[in-house]
């Protein structure tokens, strides 16, 4: 492995440039299991003057598998899903209900007499997978940080992030499989089923892959503020803002992209994305003596099966007379976390 990085400054103490500076960084790296892979950053450093300053980098990533995601023993997981066989699953797929009726039918299953055994639970085959390749990624990012002299003790900055990763290291959704599988959006995936001889399924294989590329992008913005209150008393004010703009993954390379933004999915391995999140925290300090109020601000999520959002739905019979329960809460609420911390030195 060869590194290499430097910085060069342009402009120092000029009309509108207190700094003007690039700097980059390379990085060389040889695998004998993945080859060879070169990954750079640059960057530039504007400050016009001494209270504010602006800064830009673009930059490559790049991340092998670990030995667990490569070599770890399998294991069955209970994810929550539902066999789209299902005398009630079948009627939440809209248009596409007829092509999943038809290939139930092809798997010796009648739709409209039979009940999945799970009670909203599959048994999931999981573990790793020795032909997994590495993730790679390119990052950007803008921001300007702000220390204005006229207002002592502050520092503010602001950051807009964006991240794309492709050949994500990960699993397929159980639901994912199913749905794909019996909508014939994904026939591939039929081999990943097991069904026993009464036609309940008997385990579903959702061991580790290289997915398709996911993109996020957000914004972030702090604060600190010191204040000197007397000789022996200040107050620190801070706060971390952020802001997720977007969060979209293919679950497959070509697939479709899938809007995980403010959502919380439950599968096994599952993400959760709240679209705002705030920490925020004032400390009083007296000499030794400091106490601290700290609050976490997290909004609500709504639920995702790993392949589409649930939505509420209510109880119904359908034309032979099976009874569909329907689904009623489907969002997890805004959290608020408090902690209040006394310190002496």
């Amino acid at each position: 492995e060869a590194y290499l990085e430097g910085n060069l400054t342009l402009l120092h103490n000029a009309m509108f440039a207190k700094n003007l500076s690039i700097d980059g960084q390379g990085r060389y790296s040889g695998y004998n299991t993945f080859g060879n892979t070169y990954n750079w950053k640059v960057g530039i450093n504007w400050a016009p003057t001494r209270d504010i300053a602006f800064r830009g980098t673009l930059g490559t990533s790049f991340r092998q598998p670990n030995v667990f995601e490569l070599y770890g023993g399998q294991y069955m997981s209970y994810n929550g899903a539902n066999d789209p066989c299902d005398s009630s699953q079948i009627t939440t797929y809209g248009a596409l209900q007829p092509t999943v009726m038809a290939n139930c039918m092809k798997h010796g299953i009648n739709p409209k007499n039979f009940t999945e055994a799970g009670a909203g639970q599959v048994a999931t085959l999981m573990g790793g997978n020795t032909k997994l390749q590495p993730e790679v990624g390119r990052t950007y990012t803008f921001g300007a940080t702000m220390t204005p002299r006229w207002v002592p003790g502050l520092m503010t900055s602001v950051s807009f992030w964006h991240y794309r990763v492709s050949n994500m290291i990960t699993s397929l959704p159980t639901q994912y499989i199913l749905d794909s599988c019996y909508t014939g959006t994904g026939t591939s995936n039929c081999a990943a089923i097991n069904r026993l001889s009464n036609g309940q399924i008997n385990s579903v294989s959702a061991y580790n892959i290289n997915g398709g590329a996911m993109t996020t992008s957000g914004i972030d913005w702090d604060l600190t503020y010191r204040i000197r209150l007397t000789w022996e008393d200040s107050l620190i004010i801070s706060n971390n803002f952020q802001k997720l703009v977007s969060y979209k993954q293919q679950l497959v390379p070509g697939g479709p992209k899938y809007d995980y933004k403010g959502t919380i999915t439950y599968q096994a391995g599952g993400t959760s994305n709240p679209t705002v999140r705030d920490y925020a925290s004032f400390t009083w300090r007296h000499n030794d003596f400091s106490v601290t109020y700290m609050l976490q601000y997290m909004s609500g999520m709504h639920w995702n099966d790993g392949s589409s959002r649930i939505y509420p739905q209510a109880a119904s019979y359908d034309a032979q007379g099976n009874y569909s329960p329907g689904v009623g809460r489907v969002k997890t609420p805004n959290m608020v976390l408090q902690d209040l911390t006394f310190n002496y030195n």
